[in-house]
């Protein structure tokens, strides 16, 4: 008999999730962060497990300063089927200058703090592999790695996590080698911590989600996700309760919706979602 996992978000724990049944939150207008109960998970028992989950956006890409230089309907009707333009490169795009402030802002407001409320980092780290994804975990947790010191840490990349697919090359990753020279045992320069990410064996070297012709659906993305979680999840082990995925807006409200969450509406880059997720194996 095969065992799958199913999954779903636990209320009352944080502003963005306050009590079943919560509608859509604006981020621009609540605080979706504030913690409204102390963070003591429920008692795991043999069919369900709990964890405390905490998604982060990548910061402002040179895509999304594009976005805010042309704005959404000009971006949506020419720029966005390019590769760039004379201020950057789209293709699996970087940070800019401003998106790694906003991430070590987030690091230094809300992560520092919460692995030290909490006692300590996450007991697994998960990334998209878009190029963004990587700096941004880089730049967003160094204020943690900081305090709580570690040689290496270990990045498992998820290709499913990834954004929205289609059309778009801002959303298409550079070949898989080129990325590993690039980035593979990154080291700060002030820090004794080297960053390790951790591909499957059968890592395409070319981008084989992307293509030019078509733009996934929400129901589309929503299965992908979906098949991403179940691929995350089953690498935690019970007693790893505090989990980190560093990705994409569009992938973020989409894992929303599959854990059955109140959409979290206008989330700036950099920003940071918490909720808890109770897992449950099923037959």
């Amino acid at each position: 008999m095969t065992v799958g996992i199913s999954f779903r978000a636990v209320p009352g724990y944080f502003g963005g999730y306050e009590k079943e049944g919560a509608g859509p939150v604006d981020s621009l207008e609540v605080d979706h962060l504030k913690i409204i109960r102390d963070l003591v998970l429920p008692r795991d028992t043999e069919t369900r497990s709990y964890k405390l989950f905490v998604i982060g956006r990548h910061g402002q890409g040179y895509h999304n300063a594009a976005i805010e230089r042309y704005g959404q309907e000009e971006w949506d009707a020419y720029w966005a089927k390019l590769d760039g333009d004379e201020y950057g490169d789209w293709v699996d795009s970087r940070l800019t200058p401003l998106g790694k402030k906003q991430v070590g802002e987030t690091g230094a407001l809300h992560l520092e703090p919460l692995t030290k409320k909490l006692g300590g980092l996450p007991d697994l780290f998960f990334s998209s592999p878009m190029r963004r994804c990587l700096e941004t975990f880089a730049e967003s947790w160094k204020p943690a790695f900081s305090r709580d010191k570690r040689e290496t840490v270990e990045v498992r990349i998820i290709e499913n996590l990834r954004e929205t697919l289609g059309e778009h090359p801002c959303d298409r990753r550079v070949a898989h080698s080129e990325t590993v020279a690039e980035y593979q045992n990154y080291k700060y320069n002030d820090l004794d911590t080297t960053i390790s990410w951790l591909y499957p064996e059968d890592y395409p070297e070319e981008d084989q989600l992307w293509t030019a012709d078509h733009r996934e659906t929400d129901n589309e993305i929503d299965e992908r996700i979906g098949n991403g979680l179940q691929e995350l999840f089953k690498q935690v082990q019970p007693n790893q309760r505090f989990l980190s995925l560093t990705c994409h807006s569009g992938v973020i409200a989409s894992v929303l919706r599959n854990l059955d969450h109140p959409a979290i509406k206008n989330l700036q880059t950099g920003k940071l979602v918490y909720t808890v997720v109770e897992i449950e194996k099923t037959a």
